[in-house]
């Protein structure tokens, strides 16, 4: 008689033994050199907004265009993503960027306007989007076995993290030891260690969808559309990155604000950055342990819990205190591991690209929006106030989410996506 009970998922793999594939171990080094890059540069021109004008909207703004690039360069040029070789796409958008920054560089001087470094940055993160939808398409290829993947996706999300603590910590010291410009020509030479390493680690891989035609960008849009949201799960996956997950992170808007109004230096505004990110690394690794359907099952409450540091933050007067707040908020948005790694793998290849593109374009403009809102709230009333702000709206936004949070289906989802393409 044949059983009928459901297949278990098998035990995660380790990071030892994803790392051991030197595709993946090549992806990681690039990831790790171009992030801890992008932090350098938005630091640097942070702070140099920050000296210009002494205003924490401003400085906020510095850090929200960094984003708003990813809208254009996510929806319109994540397809190529799907139709171009992705070992080529990652090749260009490296090359672009360490020209553009180095550019920048140059051009970081006193009397060079404002509104021209915006621009330069702006044009750098553009190519930054298509970068990581094609990374992101690549890493399935790459790690074929989904208990593989799940642990790369939570190894790439921990370093993400922790590449945002380093990038901050780093650009911190060098904005105060030396300057922006010595951030920014940093910034510039990890674009070329990145394109080294994936050029001599990645093999080639054909496109996975064969069109020339330039046209057929807009039904490759439409096409990423009609994949993610007529669907139930992934359509909800995506509004929770969309609408949620960019509030969370607003102490990051207004870290270097908070700490010059109290006196304090570019490396202490970092450190406070950088406590977030910090925790979600933490979080993360500590997360990744759980068998997959229970990190699914994790989603909605981690997220809720996340609320709950912003909302005590107006409350903190110690920088101590205030460190500790955020890093336990950082370790509870790390559930973001499970939704990034369930969206990927509940996306069908030929449409990955397209429809990752289109989630990061969504999730950049929440993420632009919330910098430039909580940065504006800040100016009205305090950096801490607005955080605690933001942590209201996440727990609305959240209440409303949950009305239509498709719990039975994700659970589904979860069970047939690591556990029988697993077996």
């Amino acid at each position: 008689m044949t059983s009928t009970a459901p297949p278990q998922p098998r035990s995660g793999a380790g990071y030892r033994e994803v790392l051991a594939n030197p595709e993946f171990r090549g992806l990681v080094v690039a990831q790790v050199t171009s992030e801890c890059g992008d932090q350098l540069a938005r630091v640097a021109l942070a702070a140099l907004v920050l000296d210009r004008s002494g205003s924490p909207f401003f400085a906020a703004l510095a850090f929200a265009v960094s984003y708003l690039p990813a809208v254009f360069g996510s929806a319109l040029l994540g397809p190529f993503a799907d139709r171009l070789p992705r070992k080529r796409l990652l090749l260009g958008c490296d090359l672009a960027r360490a020209v553009i920054i180095a550019v920048l560089a140059v051009l970081a001087v006193a009397g060079t306007p404002l509104w021209l470094l915006f621009a330069l940055l702006l044009l750098a993160e553009t190519f930054t989007a298509p970068f990581e939808a094609a990374r992101m398409a690549t890493v399935p290829d790459v790690l074929v076995d989904p208990r593989h993947y799940l642990t790369g996706s939570a190894l790439g999300r921990i370093l993400s993290q922790v590449n945002q603590v380093l990038g901050l910590a780093i650009a911190g010291v060098v904005v105060t030891l030396l300057s922006p410009r010595g951030a920014l020509i940093v910034d510039a030479l990890t674009f070329l260690v990145s394109f080294l390493v994936v050029q001599r680690t990645l093999a080639h891989r054909d496109a996975v969808t064969h069109v020339s035609r330039l046209g057929g960008l807009w039904r490759d849009i439409r096409d990423g559309g009609r994949i993610v949201f007529q669907d139930r799960v992934r359509r909800n996956l995506v509004l929770l990155g969309w609408i949620v997950a960019p509030f969370l992170i607003a102490p990051e808007a207004v870290a270097l604000a908070h700490a010059h109004g109290h006196g304090h230096n570019d490396a202490v505004g970092t450190l406070l950055m950088a406590s977030l990110p910090a925790g979600t690394a933490v979080g993360a690794l500590l997360l990744s342990r759980l068998p997959a359907p229970r990190q699914v099952a994790s989603i909605l409450p981690l997220a809720v819990l996340a609320c709950v540091p912003l909302l005590l933050t107006p409350f903190v007067a110690s920088f101590a205190v205030l460190l500790a707040l955020w890093l336990v908020a950082g370790a509870l948005q790390s559930f973001v591991v499970p939704v990034i790694a369930t969206f990927n793998l509940v996306i069908p290849d030929t449409h990955r690209g397209r429809a990752n593109g289109l989630a990061a374009a969504g999730f950049s403009v929440g993420t632009g929006l919330s910098f430039l809102l909580v940065g504006l709230l800040a100016e009205l009333t305090s950096p801490l106030l607005a955080v605690g702000i933001a942590g209201i709206y996440g727990l609305v936004a959240l209440a409303a989410l949950r009305v239509v949070w498709p719990t039975a289906a994700l659970r589904e989802a979860a069970q047939a996506t690591y556990a029988d393409r697993a077996s």
